[in-house]
């Protein structure tokens, strides 16, 4: 591959034409067998029929060797075979003087200017200067400094990023020589002999000045400590070419030009002209003579043996030029009569130049025809590509992209008799099959135009719906030295400050916007003030003051997450996430449902334990000791909370394990309710009362009476009554939550909850759960079948509902789930069960009183099915004497049967005489959303302005308005509800002390 290139558009006359390339083949040497170094190539260069070789060096970053000739013409051959790859000129009439190579390309000096040039030939710069007038020898300082310096009375210091220069005068009579040993030690040597030893970082003062030859210097190279020399010497006043090397140990050197004491003399067979060290030896220089003789020399032993070869020179004294490569495996010689020489060691054929040398850029072959005798038989003529029409047409064999493309056959859409006869158990369906077609046979789309159309339609009605961009997680890369990623302005133009998702454990955002647009909570969080060192409740408090006083800028919960990561109850929940990245691994529904529970015992259990060391301050404050406290008789494990001066007590809250278990672990056992409900147990207990699914007891704490702004907020009362099934016997207990779960049905609903009910059934059964299931009975001594049933004591203010694990998924995603065929047409008979009621056999074929028989069941079956679930903008929950709840759906959307649903179950409960003895109406507020993308994403539904209903879309630091119809649809496969929050009108706008 050869580049000639001429930015001068000068006449290339002079460089040598393939033509003549012939009468040029390098002459037969015979080798020396006594030297350690062969030729391996001898070429003539580009010109070499005209000008001589003035410059030679190996490149130090690719295999390559450069050459410059008194034309001024570059040239550069690759490899030990030395094959051409560039040839340039870079001056029309000045020759070059030196060369050196960087990464970016290669500097060539001539005797009034310096060219950059890349390795391709194309130039990239060229410094000219009224300082440069006969310039000589280059020096590179750094990858941003070269020092040049040539017959003048001064050095020049160019900075290669600025293409600025620096004069150093100096007081030699010029600069021919610019050598380092690899220290900050450079050697300039003049040609009347001098050499001056300057440091490079200060090389306007030369640190040693001594002559080094009489008459003139010819040339000197440094390694370390050491500096060798070869020059002429006054001999009657004609100069004589010194037959010796002198070696020079610049520790040595005292004073300015005495130098005697650290040098010493190596002995050559013929007057060096040239020398240069070997980089790969420590001590060994190669030195050669005007006729061509080559020398290497051991520097430190001078009377070691020398191996001595011949270079084959066209004529005597035309040697001009030499280097050695990095490795030492090659040298190249040039002479005058445009020759390049190259030697390696006698043994290694295939001398590389640098140790870690990268590859060098070749232009592209061109792909030519193959060749193809008339006899061939077995050559495919397809294979060979025709050339292009001229005219822009195409050949009749040129297939269009689409015949190519692999497409697999498309199934036929199942049968709707499938879709409409199929039962589903959770997440699978099932159905008979239709006998339509033949056992083991898959029907596929033909490929008739009817069939592809159909299944187009098809696949447009089925597709799957986008994920708006505004529900997606936000990948904020931030900047420090120039604009960010993303425009935050475009983000948010609501003026509600943000919160950002840079920081890990992050994904609490959502909830914590939540409790930030809660006012009961908010005020509380506020007005709250501990000593103790982390305190989620202050720096909630220190949070929402920071978003009060933001004006709409974005904010960070720092402060807040560490010191939720010191708790060791969130720890061993699982609540806390090692890195930022591992948010794609967990699962976000079951996190953000257990981070709610656990926050809001946190910050129940943290204002009662300010409460009480309040008190005890005040006692301390009176001068009145405490009175001592009994121990508590129900835990006497536990001991009492003691108050330290700095605000910390030496008891800590203990959380119940079965409260804070994700919704897909929480459970172990599956029993079914007797309205159909499931029942879920944790592993077996010894007690009956302690198999409630969400109870976690809060008078497991000392003041367990005591109730705190939290509470009063979010706690539901109840009382749970245990009844074994064998002896009657009855046991009652009263327990608190914070937060409800919703139970979803495995088999038919019950009597009165139709689709458009579905979730006001699952609210309603979630309350007052109702189940039977084996458990542990005092008076017989055994393990019996026990119903528990709970009876609503106290409806909070704010209603918090868990929506479940993500296993729940197809509940939302179709609405409410079908009914179960009846028992009688999977084979059962009408006998009624003889346990009846207190039935605890999942799917039971026998007849209960409680299930709708199968007439009813074939006219629900009948009844249409909403596809989507739609959750109630209001709900009106009834709270009877009896411990039973009615909820009905006040919203707008709320159907005719619902209703009439309703005043069914009123008028059973007025024939009893059961009052009414709470009525409170709910609002829906807020409520967080896992949005399945990937990664997976939390957001929150806040409505922020109560007035006109308005709602916002909180994602970390992305706010949007969204409609009130958007908020309660979930129909979509990509969003799923995880926490609802419900409130009345009074705990809207009221304090936590009017709620109570």
């Amino acid at each position: 591959m050869e580049y000639h290139y001429s930015d001068l558009c000068l006449a290339n006359d002079h460089l040598l034409a393939d033509p003549y390339a012939a009468e040029y083949t390098p002459q037969y040497l015979i080798p020396n067998h006594d030297a350690e170094y062969e030729v391996r190539s001898s070429i003539l260069v580009d010109g070499g029929d005209r000008f001589g070789v003035t410059a030679a060096v190996f490149d130090k970053f690719e295999e390559l060797v450069w050459m410059g000739n008194q034309g001024g013409h570059v040239t550069s051959y690759y490899g030990p075979s030395m094959q051409k790859y560039t040839s340039f000129q870079v001056h029309e009439s000045e020759e070059v003087r030196d060369i050196i190579t960087v990464e970016q390309g290669l500097y060539a000096l001539t005797k009034s200017a310096l060219r950059h040039q890349i390795r391709r030939g194309i130039p990239k710069n060229t410094y000219k200067s009224t300082n440069m007038t006969d310039m000589q020898c280059l020096y590179q300082v750094s990858t941003t400094k070269l020092l040049m310096g040539g017959h003048q009375d001064k050095l020049l210091e160019l900075d290669l990023s600025k293409m600025k220069e620096t004069v150093l005068p100096i007081q030699e009579e010029g600069c021919a020589v610019l050598r380092s040993g690899g220290g900050s030690l450079v050697a300039c040597g003049s040609a009347d002999g001098m050499v001056a030893l300057r440091d490079i970082r200060t090389p306007k003062a030369a640190e040693h000045t001594f002559r080094a030859h009489n008459a003139c210097l010819s040339d000197l190279d440094m390694q370390g400590d050491l500096l060798i020399s070869c020059g002429f010497t006054d001999s009657a006043g004609v100069a004589v070419a010194e037959p010796y090397v002198v070696v020079w140990d610049v520790r040595c050197l005292r004073g300015t030009n005495t130098g005697v004491e650290g040098a010493w003399s190596l002995q050559t067979a013929s007057p060096p002209l040239l020398l240069h060290f070997l980089p790969a030896f420590s001590g060994r220089a190669v030195t050669v003579s005007g006729d061509g003789h080559v020398a290497l020399l051991h520097v430190n032993q001078p009377s070691a043996n020398q191996s001595v070869f011949q270079i084959g020179t066209q004529s005597s004294l035309s040697v001009s030029v030499m280097d050695v490569s990095s490795t030492s495996q090659a040298l190249v010689f040039g002479d005058l009569t445009g020759h390049l020489h190259l030697f390696s060691p006698q043994h290694n054929h295939e001398p590389v130049f640098n140790n870690f040398s990268r590859a060098t850029e070749f232009a592209d072959q061109v792909v030519g025809l193959p060749f193809v005798g008339f006899k061939e038989t077995t050559f495919q003529f397809s294979t060979v590509p025709l050339p292009p029409l001229s005219s822009g047409s195409k050949w009749f064999n040129e297939l269009p992209p689409e015949f190519f493309k692999k497409t697999f056959r498309k199934p036929k859409p199942i049968d709707p008799e499938v879709l409409k006869t199929m039962k589903m158990q959770g997440p699978i369906g099932y159905a008979p099959n239709p006998r339509n077609s033949r056992r083991n046979q898959i029907p596929y789309v033909e490929d008739t135009l009817e069939d592809l159309n159909a299944a187009k339609q098809i696949e447009n009605r089925y597709s799957p719906q986008p994920i708006p961009k505004y529900y997606q997680k936000m990948d904020l890369r931030y900047n420090k030295h120039g604009p960010n990623d993303v425009d935050l302005e475009n983000c948010n133009k609501t003026g509600f400050p943000g919160l950002e998702s840079t920081i890990p454990n992050a994904y609490c955002n959502p909830m914590l916007q939540v409790l930030y647009y809660t006012p009961p909570v908010k005020s509380t969080l506020l007005a709250h003030t501990c000593a103790k060192e982390f305190c989620l409740s202050c720096e909630l408090g220190f949070l929402f003051r920071m978003l009060d006083t933001s004006g709409g800028a974005p904010c960070q919960a720092v402060n807040f997450l560490r010191a939720f990561r010191t708790v060791p109850e969130a720890a061993a929940l699982g609540l806390i996430l090692p890195e930022r990245g591992s948010d794609a691994r967990v699962d976000l529904i079951a996190l953000i449902q257990s981070w709610n529970r656990f926050i809001l015992h946190q910050i129940h259990y943290e204002i009662l334990e300010t409460r009480k060391k309040e008190k005890e301050m005040a006692l301390i404050a009176q001068n009145s000791p405490p009175k001592a406290r009994a121990s508590n008789t129900k835990h006497p494990g536990r001991s009492l909370a003691t108050p330290n001066v700095n605000g910390q007590f030496s008891d800590e809250y203990q959380y119940t394990e079965i409260e804070f278990l994700g919704p897909s672990t929480e459970f172990e056992q599956e029993e079914t309710r007797e309205d159909g409900w499931p029942v879920k147990e944790e592993v077996g207990d010894a007690e009956p009362a302690a198999v409630n699914n969400e109870n976690h007891e809060l008078q497991n704490n000392h003041s367990e009476r005591e109730e705190s702004e939290i509470s009063r907020l979010f706690a539901i009362g109840r009382n749970q009554l245990n009844r074994c099934l064998k002896c009657n016997k009855e046991e009652e207990r009263d327990s608190v939550v914070l937060a409800c779960a919703l139970q979803y049905p495995t088999g038919a609903p019950r009597e009165g909850s139709e689709a458009r009910g579905g979730f006001v059934e699952l609210v309603r059964a979630s309350l007052a759960a109702r189940r039977s299931t084996p458990a542990w009975c005092e008076n017989c001594s055994r393990f019996t079948p026990t119903t528990q049933r709970g009876r609503i004591v106290r409806l909070p203010p704010i209603l918090a509902i868990n929506c479940g694990g993500p296993h729940e998924k197809a509940y939302w995603v179709k609405g409410a789930q079908k009914e179960m065929p009846d028992v009688a047409k999977r084979g059962g008979s009408g006998k009624p069960c003889r346990y009846g009621l207190h039935c605890a056999r999942p799917g039971c074929r026998f007849k209960h009183p409680d299930r709708p028989s199968s007439s009813q069941a074939s006219s629900s079956k009948n009844s249409p099915q909403d596809p989507h679930c739609v959750l109630p903008h209001q709900l009106l929950i009834r709270l009877q004497s009896d411990g039973d709840i009615i909820i009905n759906d006040k919203s707008e959307q709320s159907s005719a049967e619902a209703h009439s649903s309703s005043n069914r179950v009123e008028s059973k409960h007025r024939k009893k005489h059961i009052t009414t003895q709470s009525e409170e109406e709910y609002t829906l507020s807020a409520a967080i959303v896992c949005v399945e993308d990937n990664p997976k994403n939390l957001v929150a539904y806040v409505q922020t302005s109560k007035e006109d209903v308005q709602w916002h879309l909180f994602n970390d630091l992305s706010i949007v308005p969204v409609s009130a119809e958007e908020v309660i649809h979930f129909g979509s496969w990509w969003k799923t509800p995880c926490v609802l929050f419900y409130t009345t009108s009074a705990a809207r706008i009221a304090t936590p002390e009017t709620t109570s």
